[in-house]
């Protein structure tokens, strides 16, 4: 087996852990300041750096943007794997069918759904059925618009992998975009997403991501949108330094030929929109062929969370674990030099990232150990590096807001700077560790093999939900 960098990563990590725990078993704390200080060390290092990126990736962003052109409606394939969303597709799809400039081909792919969710769609927009049992169609109409088209694929049981690729045989326009059923689209937001295939180089392309109702929403909603605001800032950054992993299957869109010349979907993955990049980037760079993986933060859809810790467990269990195995089927690109700088740099650091939740666990004992029951000096060395890491957090934090505000005037956030603030504290003294611990039981899925696909609505149903929200975060 060849030498790969990402041995040492490991090794390191996993030495310095040993070593720590070493020192604490035999009574010498000093050891300990390795672990702890290596891995808030770490953290600040990572975010510094994907700030820097975000920073000119929006640069770069501001000097190329342009308004999509005017001219006639672009084709576009929508494609919803749905189970059970009776409640929530209807005012998907409304979203999708109010759409300008693109004739919108919306392809709900029904899961095994029992809920009556197919005889809903069916009824609802008049469908018909078309080309052999369990596949429904129907023409949309749109006010001073193209009419859009719905096809309803009425499949068994199968999974969203098999669901999806199901959906994308039937998919013809040039671009296909994947939508969750309970994610709702500002009204030019297919518009912006599509124009960026302009580029012959675009592959993927992923939109801008809110967690809705966190100005009403319990403190599990409002630290949600605190990080997929961070996560989504960050990754303007990432694309515009090539070494973006993840279009966000809730909202992103693929070059039609791009993702059926590397063979569609995963159907054995807990994250199919994490494994396709992977997937895409091993495959165009192996062939030498020109390719791009784009962040569109004009194009806005808004989400649905988890309102309740064990569903956010649950689901961020599905998460990890899903990672950790991409990561291992694609190790062979860690190191890597013939995938540049996201084999040098990205796989490297998302190597470390594999035992942060460890790592960060381990840490957080440590430092309520030395707090707790060590001595004067060591109560003084948690309350510091907890103090300056509390600090760092809270400016980095407003850096970023500020940034967002001057590049997005017309979307105010939808947390106020107070409780914006109040937030980011809680975070530091909570919501970032339980967000460790959430994900201990992904390592026991990943040793064990495990694929287990939940989707459970974390609410009511979400018309209920998106007439409470305040005007700027509602879509029409």
């Amino acid at each position: 087996m060849s030498f790969r960098p990402y041995w040492l990563v490991l090794g390191v990590v996993v030495g310095v852990i040993g070593w720590s725990l070493v020192g604490l078993i035999l009574g010498q704390p000093q050891t300990l300041v390795w672990l702890t200080l290596g891995y808030l060390s770490y953290e600040v290092g990572l975010t510094l750096f994907l700030f820097v990126a975000t920073g000119l990736g929006i640069a770069a962003w501001k000097r190329c943007y342009r308004l999509p052109r005017a001219g006639l409606a672009r084709p576009v394939s929508v494609l919803i794997a749905a189970h059970n969303e009776a409640d929530c597709i209807l005012e998907t799809l409304a979203s999708v069918f109010g759409q300008v400039g693109v004739i919108p081909h919306c392809i709900v792919a029904s899961d095994g759904s029992t809920d009556g969710m197919p005889d809903l769609l069916i009824q609802t927009f008049g469908l018909v059925a078309v080309d052999g049992p369990g596949r429904w169609q129907g023409d949309i109409p749109r006010a001073d618009a193209p009419p859009g088209r719905l096809t309803l694929l009425a499949l068994p049981k199968v999974g969203k992998g098999p669901a999806l690729n199901a959906g994308l045989q039937a998919a013809a326009a040039p671009v296909l975009v994947t939508l969750d059923a309970d994610t709702l689209l500002a009204p030019n937001a297919l518009l912006e997403l599509v124009a960026a295939f302009e580029d012959d180089r675009t592959v993927a392309a992923g939109g801008f991501i809110y967690v809705r109702g966190a100005e009403q929403g319990n403190w599990m909603v409002r630290h949600q949108y605190l990080e997929f605001f961070r996560n989504f800032m960050w990754r303007i950054g990432l694309a515009h330094c090539g070494v973006c992993l993840q279009v966000s299957g809730a909202f992103g869109a693929f070059r039609l030929a791009a993702l059926r010349d590397v063979g569609g979907f995963s159907e054995d993955t807990l994250v199919e929109d994490y494994e396709i990049i992977y997937r895409m980037h091993e495959s165009f760079r192996n062939r030498g062929l020109p390719y791009a993986i784009r962040m569109v933060p004009t194009a806005v859809a808004y989400t649905d969370s988890p309102r309740a810790p064990f569903a956010f467990i649950k689901q961020r269990t599905r998460w990890f674990a899903g990672f950790l195995n991409t990561l291992w089927a694609y190790r062979r690109m860690i190191g890597a030099p013939t995938h540049r700088a996201v084999g040098l740099v990205m796989l490297p650091i998302k190597t470390v990232d594999a035992l942060l939740p460890i790592w960060g666990v381990a840490s957080l004992l440590i430092l309520i150990g030395a707090f707790w029951f060590g001595r004067e000096q060591w109560r003084w060395y948690a309350v510091t590096l907890f103090g300056a890491k509390l600090s760092y957090d809270l400016v980095l934090t407003a850096l970023m807001v500020r940034l967002y505000r001057r590049t997005f005037p017309e979307r105010p956030l939808a947390l106020g700077s107070r409780r914006l603030a109040l937030t980011v504290l809680a975070e530091a003294f909570g919501f970032h560790w339980f967000r460790q611990v959430a994900v201990l039981n992904a390592y026991r899925w990943f040793a064990f093999g495990i694929r287990r696909w939940e989707q459970a609505r974390w609410q009511r149903s979400l018309g209920k939900l998106s007439r409470a929200l305040p005007a700027e975060e509602r879509v029409p």
